[in-house]
């Protein structure tokens, strides 16, 4: 049974300002979350606004573990934590939902549907959420912060991954090779290492893969969609964190002399 306290109140807008374009690293987390983390997703009518709420009142509750959650559709997806139940199933790859919202937003992965458009960039995502965090690349804002070392994260999630990083806890665990990893994520993609799964195919030439985020990087070289270097703004076909290792990599290597010892200019260009 779900206890519901208050009513929720409708979503704020979030003023957007002008910022630089973000990099495709940050693209690839986001894809990541997207992927996995079920407590990320949105209702219906944040889908219709592309707007995420964070902070609010936890005012749900589940009378099972008296777990407290600010939003119905979290609590939901938590009951079924209990329940086990997940009847809806992705007739491409497998996978299930407790939700049929989680599987229609499943869905748009492997079609490509990317109906929410940022309109700094107009960069478009498969989820609204996605959308919000993405804005907060533009505008700056990470109102997550790790208490130990102070760094800022855009979601929670990643918090709550980074915060591993200092405790050295990896909870989750490989069946197959007993390989221990630091999140959910990365236990999917290492187990689909064994499986060899690659549900993600390309609609262009048909080369399949095995993560979301790869798929996206191939469709750039049909495209010719680049991403921008935050350091030298040079555009890449492949990731702007590729072409920030590149910056450092000329640095190290033709502006210090130690490493310009040992390495030959010659090489970089």
């Amino acid at each position: 049974m779900i206890k519901v306290e208050q009513e929720e109140p409708e979503p704020p807008q979030i003023k957007v300002e002008q910022a630089e374009l973000c990099s495709s690293q940050d693209e690839q987390q986001l894809d990541l979350k997207e992927e996995t983390d079920i407590f990320m997703v949105t209702v219906n009518y944040e889908e219709k606004q592309g707007l995420d709420v964070e902070e609010k009142p936890y005012s749900f509750s589940c009378e099972t573990c008296l777990k407290s959650f600010a939003r119905r559709d979290r609590l939901i997806r938590h009951m079924i934590t209990h329940t086990g139940e997940k009847p809806y199933s992705c007739e491409i790859c497998g996978d299930r939902f407790g939700l049929k919202n989680d599987l229609v937003r499943h869905m748009r992965k492997h079609t490509g549907e990317k109906p929410f458009s940022c309109k700094v960039c107009h960069k478009s995502f498969t989820q609204s959420n996605s959308l919000t965090y993405h804005m907060r690349i533009h505008t700056g804002e990470k109102p997550f912060s790790c208490k130990e070392c102070g760094k800022g994260f855009i979601q929670r999630g990643a918090l709550n991954t980074h915060m591993l990083t200092h405790t050295g806890e990896k909870p989750y665990s490989c069946k197959m090779c007993g390989k221990s990893l630091r999140s959910s994520t990365g236990l999917l993609h290492h187990i689909r290492t064994h499986t060899g799964e690659k549900p993600y195919s390309c609609q262009v030439c048909g080369k399949t893969f095995s993560q979301s985020i790869h798929l996206s990087g191939h469709m750039r070289k049909h495209t010719g969609e680049k991403s921008y270097c935050k350091e030298c703004g040079k555009g890449f076909v492949r990731t702007a964190s590729l072409c920030h290792s590149m910056c450092l990599y000329r640095f190290r290597h033709v502006f210090n002399p130690i490493w310009s010892k040992k390495y030959a200019v010659s090489s970089l260009k």
